[in-house]
């Protein structure tokens, strides 16, 4: 009894001291933040030969929010929104938490999938960035702004090897804009991160009063509700028609046809 109460101890003390054993308060450091199939936030080591970033630090998730949505990117001789509006709000949150925790030989990379251009048919597109923090500012260098990959996962679970910004070499032929924002290549621009203050309490301005609304008299006439012209429903034809095609052609579900078809001639 005495040989195995004097070898477990010496086994437990020996497994703490193993490489990768339990260290006493040692806690596993979040490095990966997931915010769906093929979006993600991960912190990665500094790039060679780069000076440390200012991390960590607290950037407060409504100035991400901000910052992000006044990018835009030239697409087809036309400046359009990097990033949609429903997709910066986990990205934003991620980012927050991702600056909170990053050391300062650390970067932030960035993929986010979505279908881009706000109709259910669009093609699932992904932005691909190096993130980081430096002078007060927040560097994005774009690798990819819209990344065309989920036809070619979707034929042979075959995904690209993502490329995700450099400050050393340039990628693809991206060209983005922001207004206050340092432009370093047209794939990279430094956005001053700026908080805003907390409004102040001051005496209620004059506001002139102004006549209430009324209902309309007897006999009067209602405002007409403009009617949709034929461009209207010359579009809502080729949606249907695109919509039959992919269920001719097994791509959706019999009841996905049906609910988006009604949901279109619901909009006649």
């Amino acid at each position: 009894m005495r040989y195995r109460n004097g070898v477990i101890p010496a086994l437990l003390l020996a497994l703490t001291l193993l490489p990768g054993g339990p260290a006493k308060g040692a806690e596993a450091r979040k490095t990966h933040w997931k915010l769906a199939n093929f979006s993600w936030v991960n912190q990665v080591p500094l790039e060679a030969g780069a000076a440390a970033n200012d991390h960590p630090a607290k950037v407060p998730e409504a100035v991400l929010l901000k910052v992000l949505g006044s990018v835009q990117v030239r697409m087809e001789e036309t400046d359009t929104p990097l990033f949609e509006e429903k997709e910066l709000v986990p990205i934003a949150k991620a980012l927050q938490e991702a600056f909170a925790s990053a050391r300062p030989s650390e970067d932030l990379i960035l993929l986010s999938t979505q279908r881009r251009g706000g109709h259910f048919m669009d093609p699932a597109q992904g932005v691909t960035a190096r993130l980081f923090l430096k002078g007060g500012e927040l560097n994005l260098i774009v690798h990819d702004a819209r990344l065309d990959f989920m036809d070619r996962y979707s034929a042979d679970r075959t995904l690209p090897t993502f490329a995700y910004g450099s400050r050393t070499a340039g990628g693809p032929a991206v060209s983005l804009k922001a207004e206050g924002a340092t432009q370093r290549r047209p794939d990279w621009l430094a956005l001053p991160l700026v908080v805003p203050a907390a409004p102040q309490a001051s005496a209620p301005a004059l506001v002139p009063a102004t006549p209430l609304a009324t209902s309309p008299g007897p006999g009067a006439t209602p405002p007409s509700t403009p009617k949709p012209d034929q461009a209207f429903y010359d579009l809502q034809y080729q949606r249907l028609k695109a919509l039959k095609r992919l269920r001719d052609e097994n791509l959706i579900s019999e009841a996905e046809y049906q609910e988006k078809r009604e949901a279109i001639l619901k909009t006649l």
